[in-house]
Order: C-alpha cells, then structure tokens, then sequence
C-alpha cells in the first residue's frame, strides 16, 4: 500500500468520477443557459407579438370590395368604359340570406373548427412555415379567418412578413368580431372562379339565381370550388367535371362529419348542373374588343396575369375617346350594308392620333360575345388600292413628281410575262397626271409607276409608314401597288396616320396609364415616334389624295366642312372593302368584308358589288363629322413638288391609248359633287340629314398647273336635280374611280 493509503486501483476509480462531475457542472450551465436564452426569446416573442398585435388596425371590408375589380377608363380617366369582374360585380349580402346548408357547406370544406378555434391554425400555420422555410414557396394552412383576412386586406405578395401580418389580424378580428360576422364577410368577398367575388355573384355565375334559392347540392359545389376554381369549375378545362364530383362528394361527407347533415339526407346527393359560364361585363359588345385588347396590352407591358387583371383593382385610362367611340358605334349602326346577303358582312373601324399613336375609337366587332375574332387588330383581308398612295410615295422619294402624266389605257400588259392589267369596270384614260390618276384610282397607271421605281421601293415605303415587314403578301411583286398584301384595320389606318402626320411613324397603344387601387401610377404612356418618311414627299402624297375626296371615290363620304386626304381600296371578287382617310390631327380607317373573308360581296345591299367607295366610305364620313364635332379645322401643308423626271415612254401602242367609249363610266375628272355620274339616276347620298351644298357650275381654279385633261369618254350626261335619301337606308352605287385593284391575270 502507498503511505496514503490509496491504491493505485481506487486512483483510478477517483479521477472518471470527477471527469463526470465537471462534465455534468458544463451540461447544467449549458441547459441553463439555454433556458435563460428561450425564456429571453419567448419574453421578447411575447413583447412582440403584443406590440405588433395592439398597432395592427382592422381594415374595412367596404375597402377591399372597392379594390377588387379592375376598371377601364375612357381617355378623361373618369369615364368608366368597362370592368374587369369576370361577369358580374360584387353583391354582397347578409348571412341572413345565405341558405344554413350553403353556410355549413362551406364550413365543412373550408374550416371544420371555425367555431371553436381561435382564428388561426396552429398546426396549419406551422406546417406552411416550415414548407416555406424548405424552399416550396410561402404555403397556406390557413383557417376561414385567416383566408378573409388575406382576401379583403391583404395583398398577394407571397412573403413571410405578409403572413405574420395575416396571422396577427386573423386573431384580433376573431376576438372583436362574432364568429357569424366573419363568415358573412368571408362568404361576401371569397373568389369562387368565374370573376365572381362573393357568394351572392357566385350563385348568380355558376346557377343563375339568387344565393337564397341554391340547394344543398348547390350549396356544396360552391363551397368546394373555392379551393381551387381551375380546378373545380366543369366548364374550365377537361378533367374538371370528374375532380368537381369528387369535390362535392368530400363536401357533402364533411357534412355529415360534422353533424349539418344526416346520412339519410346525404344519401342521393351529388353534383348538381352547373350553367355554362356567361361572359364577363367587360367582354361584352363592342366595348368587349377593346376590355380584350388592353387585358393583352396590360400583359405584355406589366407582365400581370388574370388573376390580378380580374381582381387586381387595377385603374386603367384608355386612349379611347368617348366622343370617338360612340361617333364609331352610330357610323356603323347607321351606314352598314343591310338587306338580303348582308347578314354576315362585318364591318370594323379604327381611329389613330397621327404623330402620338394613341387609338381614339375602335370598332372590332358587333358584339364580343358572338365572335371573339377582333376585325380591327387580327382580321387581315387584302388592301386593294389603298397600296396606291404607298407607291405614290416610293416614287415621290426617289424622284418622281405628283404633276407627271401617264397614259391610262386598259388593259396594258407588262414585262416578259406579258402581265395584263386592267383598270376598274375596263375603263380606258388619257394622259392623266398621278393625282387625278389616283382619284381615279387607275391600275394601269399605278402599275407603270411602281414598274418605273421598282416595287422594291413600294414594299420599303410600306414598311417605313408602320406595316410589318412579316405582313402577308407584302412582297416585291409588280402587282403589290394594287394591294396583294393583307394588313390588319389598325396597321393600316397607323400607315396614313403617318402620312397626317407628315412622315412621323408612331407605334398604336391603348393603354395610356395604370394605377394600383391604392393610387400608385405602375404605368404612363410614353408615345414611340420615329421620323421614318421624308417630309416633303409625305406632303406631296397627301396633296394628292385629297383629289380621291374632291373628285374621285372620297365623294361619297360626303363634305367634313374641313380638309381631308383619303383613298378607297377593293380587292379581287370584292372580297374586302376599305376605305382610309385623314385630317390633320385624326387617322380612320373602315374595312367591311364578308364570312370569312374570302366571300365576294357581290350583288348584295342592294349593289351589283360592294367597294371601298360605298358603305365603307360612308361609314367613314359619319365618323368623321360626329367624333371631328368641336374639334379645330386645321389645314395639310402646300404641296412641295419635286420637279423630277418625266414620264416613261407609253408601253403600249398609241393607238389603245384614247379612252374607249364607255357609256356608264364617269367622267375622269368630275365636278366634286355627290352626284355619282356612274348610272343616270345621281346618288346624293350623304351620312347626315343636312341638305347637301350645291357645287359651283365649273370647277375652281387649281393652285397648281394642271396637266392635260384626258379626252372624255362620252359627253356630259344632264343629271336630274339630286334629291338627299334617308340616311339609314344607303343604296350608294359605284362612285367615281372606286378603284377596284383586282388581281391582274395574264
């Protein structure tokens, strides 16, 4: 033994147990620590949590209803012009009025202990938040409370803040509100599909009657679509009826869980019949095309979906004037082709601020519901003769002056594939200069002049005043200055708002502001403007197609008391009609086609054959007269003139240039009446009931130095005194050199 007594033996057995001694004393500082660190954290958790609870207020109900739907303006930012609700706006209505089955429904599906819990899941919550933590999005878990609050109050925003924010609202509003109250609330501001906020438009979109009437079935399916409404409403997409059953089924059971619905009344219950949806208010007769037009604009410059369309509380002005949109709507109501045959003729117009782009009327459509094809900005039918100025301009850039003269003969063949052309009705003209050539609306003419600057020239002109360059047929032809390209209404019309605009090319736009419903401006128009045309030759183009107003097809339009430019375009077999037209600070451009637009309008509306020159620029004076009304009469700058080159030599035998003898044909160069000197009854038509000006006896003195008059084809026919028809029923015969631009053939 050692003098101490120990043996080496119970030294060992000392030194372990003093190693577990200190180890134990670190274990029990660390819990305590630990324990003092969790109380700190619960104690400022606590604090928190009560101070962020007693500064949180409770937001008005009133205020989301307000924010929920999407509304468009007119231009005045006042006017409202259509609603995105997706069919009906809110209602709400006391619990009183909600059928008891409809309420316990929606407890069953939704929150099987509202009544007993505290406003918020404890267990939901948490399983959301570690979901978010795990990366998977912030999640729900959410109680009828906690779903109201996030409905009526909160945004969408999908972030941890706006949960914590949601968590403590829910409990303050279960401990001040009854519990009845809330569910009223939820039930008068819960999304059901369809656009329908709330239960009392929920019932009106899925079943067209009042909530009151619903039946259990009914009662059950709302409350289940809830959930998920692309998912659970049958007419939304395939596979949605089968998952809309089982749906109702869960609802129906939970029922009986719960104890609001016995097992005998259960049984024979299932899915109800549910009403095809019915359009929104916003996608509704012609105000529908537009509310369609700026849901895509708002898409592709703010990068939002439908759901915040449809209940974002987005404030949207237009561009559309109200003056404007309902001159549109008279215009077309009142000069369209009626009778037998004219049933399924479309009629489409669009208006355009040169040098701004913004789009003051848009006519797409009778009625949205019927076709959803908007004719102003997708149809595209072939342009006819309103390629004419565009060539006009190709030659005046590279040279060529608006007072050279060309024979006019027809038909006139070209090229080594001998191309035969023939002008509108075979009428033959003299040397005519390209003004009146384009009153006249003379394709032989037109096709020496595109064949002189080459129709590469043409195509680029289009492209410069604002056509796409993918544009259907707009190709490199001879043929494309009689319009073998086919432009939607709104291209077009923004191509002559380019020449109003004295060579100033803007891109179109519909939206011009957006604001969040709390009043944040998310959006301003600011206009795309390119000086793309030469000024002068824009000018010297638009001097010339004033002469399509004054003695040429414009005439049947009838007089604007103000300066205007215009051309008429038809295409072959009549298939689509235009007619395009300016002042100086207004763009309008018509189409009118039939079916599909392959249909010839022929002998239909009381017209051997419907062309640019008859309901279309009809439609398009009225417009201009009503939406023009109280605006100021500007005048177009004075022609420039280039002095270019002459003529080319005639490409056909001298002798088939004098006009040929043409006892219906007008005369080249008409006084500028609304007499149509086309057949011998005169048509006086004009698109308003005011008397019609007698024209002077001879023509005005020109400001420019006319060129040689073609020889007439017969003597001046004696017209009758013209009398003025009823305005809603036009009968217009062929003006003046409609120009017709059917497909040459050779």
């Amino acid at each position: 033994m050692s003098p101490s007594g120990s043996t080496p033996q119970n030294r060992r057995r000392t030194r372990p147990a003093r190693r577990r001694a200190r180890r134990g004393g670190w274990l029990r500082r660390t819990l305590l620590w630990l324990t003092g660190l969790g109380l700190l954290a619960l104690v400022l958790g606590i604090g928190a949590f009560a101070w962020a609870y007693s500064t949180t207020d409770i937001p008005e109900p009133n205020d989301f209803a307000e924010t929920q739907s999407s509304i468009l303006y007119y231009a005045d930012g006042e006017t409202e012009l259509a609603r995105f609700t997706g069919g009906y706006d809110r209602e709400s209505v006391p619990l009183s009025e909600v059928p008891e089955h409809a309420r316990d429904a929606m407890v069953a599906a939704e929150d099987r202990s509202f009544y007993e819990n505290e406003g918020v899941s404890i267990t939901g919550t948490a399983r959301a938040a570690y979901r978010t933590l795990r990366g998977d999005g912030v999640q729900g878990g959410s109680t009828i409370t906690q779903q109201y609050v996030k409905n009526y109050y909160l945004t969408a925003d999908q972030t941890l803040q706006r949960k914590f924010t949601e968590l403590i609202i829910s409990i303050k509003i279960d401990n001040e509100l009854a519990k009845d109250q809330i569910l009223e609330n939820y039930l008068n501001t819960i999304y059901f599909g369809r656009g329908a906020y709330g239960i009392q438009t929920a019932s009106q979109a899925y079943f067209g009657k009042d909530v009151s009437e619903i039946t259990v079935e009914e009662g059950a399916f709302l409350a289940g679509v809830t959930n998920a409404p692309s998912l659970f409403d049958p007419d939304f997409a395939e596979g949605n009826a089968e998952r809309a059953t089982e749906r109702v089924g869960y609802v129906l059971d939970g029922m009986v869980d719960v104890g609001s619905l016995s097992a005998a009344d259960r049984s024979g219950l299932g899915m109800p019949e549910v009403q095809e949806p019915s359009a929104s208010t916003a996608m509704q007769g012609v105000e529908g095309y537009i509310a369609q037009a700026a849901r895509e604009e708002l898409v592709e410059l703010l990068g939002v979906g439908d759901a915040e369309i449809d209940g974002g509380g987005l404030r949207v002005t237009t561009t559309i004037e109200q003056q404007h949109q309902q001159a549109a709507e008279t215009a077309v109501e009142s000069y369209r082709p009626t009778g037998e045959g004219t049933d399924d003729i479309t009629v489409a117009l669009t208006a355009v601020r040169p040098g701004d782009g913004a789009i003051t009327a848009m006519y797409g459509g009778d009625d949205y519901q019927e076709t959803q094809l908007n004719s102003a900005t997708d149809a595209r039918v072939q342009a006819g003769s309103l390629f004419k100025p565009i060539s006009l301009l190709a030659a005046v850039q590279d040279g060529v002056d608006t007072l050279q003269t060309y024979p006019g003969p027809t038909p006139m063949t070209f090229g080594e594939d001998e191309l035969e052309v023939n002008n509108f009705r075979d009428v033959s003209f003299g040397e005519l200069d390209l003004r009146s050539a384009l009153a006249e609306s003379v394709n032989t003419i037109y096709v020496q002049l595109n064949e002189q600057v080459g129709p590469a020239l043409t195509r680029d002109a289009a492209v410069e005043l604002g056509l796409p360059e993918g544009t259907p047929g707009l190709d490199t032809d001879l043929t494309n200055v009689l319009g073998t390209a086919s432009p939607t209404l709104l291209e077009m019309t923004n191509a002559y708002a380019t020449l109003a605009a004295e060579g100033e090319r803007a891109t179109p736009y519909l939206v011009s502001r957006v604001e969040t419903a709390g009043g944040d401006v998310t959006h301003e128009a600011d206009p795309q403007t390119e000086e793309t045309v030469d000024r002068d030759a824009a000018v010297d183009v638009t001097d010339a197609m004033t002469y399509v107003m004054s003695q040429g097809s414009g005439m049947t339009a009838g007089e604007l008391g103000r300066p205007t430019a215009g051309k008429s375009g038809t295409s072959e077999r009549n298939v689509s009609a235009w007619f395009d037209g300016f002042v100086p600070q207004l763009a309008t451009g018509v189409v009118m086609y039939k079916g599909d637009g392959t249909v010839p309008m022929q002998d239909v509306g009381g017209l051997d054959q419907i062309t640019g020159g008859s309901f279309p620029a009809q439609v398009w004076g009225e417009f201009m007269r009503l939406a023009l009304d109280g605006e100021e009469v500007l005048e177009f700058p004075e022609r420039v003139g280039t002095s270019g080159p002459t003529a080319p030599e005639p490409t056909q035998p001298q002798e088939t240039l004098e006009p040929a003898p043409q006892p219906t044909e007008p005369e080249p160069a008409p006084e500028p009446t609304t007499e149509d000197p086309t057949t011998e009854e005169p048509t006086t038509e004009e698109p308003t009931t005011e008397e019609p000006t007698e024209p002077e006896p001879t023509e005005p003195e020109p400001t420019e130095p006319e060129p040689t008059e073609p020889e007439p084809t017969e003597p001046e026919p004696t017209q009758p005194e013209p009398t003025q028809p009823e305005p809603t029923q036009p009968a217009p015969t062929d003006p003046p050199g409609d120009g017709t631009a059917p497909e040459p053939t050779g």
